[in-house]
This record gives C-alpha cells, structure tokens and sequence, in this order.
C-alpha cells in the first residue's frame, strides 16, 4: 500500500492547502480516506476521480466531508455523459442523521454504506469490529472519542496494516485494534498547553505519541495541524511521547506502507 497526504490541517487550511484527505491506494484499488476543504482539487493532481474504489467519512466535521459534495457532482456528471458506469462505495456513520440522510440522497453517485450498519466481522486484538472491503482492501471500523459519533479505521492489504485515527481522544480501543500497525496516521491537533482544551475529543502531539508507543506501532505520522502551529513543534513533542522517529504529514508527500 501507500498513503498520499491531500491534506492535513484543521479546522481551516492554510493558504493554497487542504484539510483533511488522504488517498490509500494497493495495486488495484484507490480509497480516499476523508474530504475536507480542498481535497478533491488536490486528489485529482494524483489521480483522476473517476478511478476512486471507494471513499470514507470518519464524522461530520466540516474539514472532514466538505468535499464530498465536489466529488458527488463529478461522479454524477461523468455518469451523465457515459464517461464511468460505476458508482463510488462511500462509507459514513449514521449520526448527525440530519447530514448523512442528505447524503444517502446522492444515489446517482454513490452506493452508500452507513458504518453503524455494517454487520460486526472479525475479532481484532479481543475486539469484533464491524468489517467491510474495498476492492483489495479489507476495512475495519473503530468508533471514537469525539464531539461528533465518528470512527477510526484499520486497513489491511497484503500482510500490511495501516491505522488511521480519525478525530479522538485517546481510548484502550483505539490501542488495541492499532497494535503493531506498520503505519499509524494519527491526529496531533495541539501542544501541550492544549491538552486541557482537547481533553477527550482531540490528541495533542505528544499524546499521539504515547499511544503510538502503546500500541507498538512500527511507524508514526501525524496529522491534522492547527494551522498556526508549526509541525516540527508538534513533531518534537510527539517524537518525546513515542520514543522513536516521528513525520509530520506534508500534503502531496506519498508513504510506503
């Protein structure tokens, strides 16, 4: 597998940049792993849309899902004109119902998937886990401490696991089904002196790296700046709580898994 950055700030990007997006691609398949503000513009300077297997919201956050609505049109209008036949597999939670019933509407463009829906699948570390699949990729779905119901996602492929954490505090959850993940993308939303501000809904730098740490994970990188800080701050601090070499996530960079 391998990870390309669309972008990596919250919950505003910074000039010329993106929020939250990520494009995890195997040999075969193309999954986009959130679409926050400018997004889609930088995945088309990867790929063309009209090649993406599936495509996963974690919550409905603004900076998470605003471009699901640029990629709805796309998809429907390639429909339209006979240039794709197939529909995108999108991957939602249920709540805020409000938002994802509006969603579920784009029928046109995609096969929709509400997460809390999808049947409970295999055992992960002691935890059963609700399991799907896109393309090649099998998909596994860990619910979040968050100021919105939102989940965290383990992506297998060929004896590699990559774990992406969505927006949360930290939780035994989250530890568990990311054990000994070769790469873990994970949320670092502040420094130290936010800790009290964040507590339970978001990681600071260093709280993503001691639960790196406690999870075994072989490789860390981190995500979702807030965009006044400067990344190598939070690289430092992650870098103290995880022991070992810590990145920062740099849109348009691309990761080996």
């Amino acid at each position: 597998m391998k990870l390309t950055v669309l972008g990596c700030w919250a919950p505003y990007p910074r000039p010329g940049e993106a929020c939250s997006g990520y494009l995890l691609q195997s040999n075969t398949t193309n999954l986009m792993l959130e679409a926050g503000n400018g997004s889609f513009a930088e995945l088309t300077r990867h790929i063309h849309y009209t090649s993406l297997s599936g495509q996963i919201i974690t919550h409905f956050h603004p900076d998470h899902y605003a471009d699901i609505y640029c990629l709805r049109h796309a998809v429907e209008g390639a429909r339209r004109e006979g240039r794709i036949n197939a529909k995108i597999s999108l991957f939602i939670p249920r709540d805020p119902v409000e938002i994802s019933s509006k969603i579920a509407d784009y029928t046109e463009a995609f096969n929709i998937n509400i997460i809390d829906d999808i049947p409970v699948g295999e055992e992960i570390n002691g935890l059963k886990l609700r399991t799907a699949s896109a393309g090649d990729l099998k998909l596994y779905f860990i619910p979040t401490m968050h100021s919105l119901p939102g989940y965290a996602v383990l992506v297998k492929s060929q004896g590699k696991s990559f774990f992406f954490s969505g927006d949360t505090g930290a939780s035994e959850m989250i530890k568990k089904t990311a054990r000994d993940a070769d790469l873990f993308l994970c949320e670092a939303s502040g420094l130290d002196q936010d800790a009290d501000y964040l507590k339970n809904f978001h990681l600071t730098a260093r709280q993503a790296g001691e639960l790196a740490k406690a999870a075994n994970a072989r490789r860390l990188l981190i995500t979702h700046f807030w965009p006044e800080y400067e990344p190598h701050e939070l690289v430092n601090q992650a870098r103290s709580g995880f022991g070992g070499g810590v990145e920062a996530a740099v849109q348009g960079n691309i990761y080996t898994i």
